[in-house]
């Protein structure tokens, strides 16, 4: 299932339920947009924050793909869930949530 605004309300959903979902999304839209993704199923948590700092990036992410995106990922990280990465081809980078 691709990332976008048709499949994000059932990507959404499923996170928010704790259920693992797998997708796949533009690498522009992720941290790799200037750089490779990992060849292997790769977690890259991000990194320990106060509840403060998680607030500023809700606020300041933007709703573009990549705003979306970088919430969503906040949001499984900070409920607990795990977010693997793996490259699916030079423009589109597999993703794995679990819970």
């Amino acid at each position: 299932m691709e990332f976008n605004q048709k499949n994000y309300p059932t990507i959404k959903k499923s996170c928010e339920e704790k259920q693992g979902i797998g997708f796949f999304v533009s690498k522009s839209a992720t941290c790799f947009s200037d750089s490779e993704a990992p060849s292997d199923w790769t977690a890259y948590p991000p990194a320990s924050l106060t509840k403060e700092a998680y607030a500023q990036i809700f606020v300041h992410a933007g709703t573009d793909a990549r705003g979306t995106l970088t919430k969503l990922e906040l949001a499984v990280h900070l409920d607990g869930g795990r977010i693997l990465y793996k490259k699916r081809d030079d423009k589109f980078v597999d993703i794995q949530v679990t819970f």
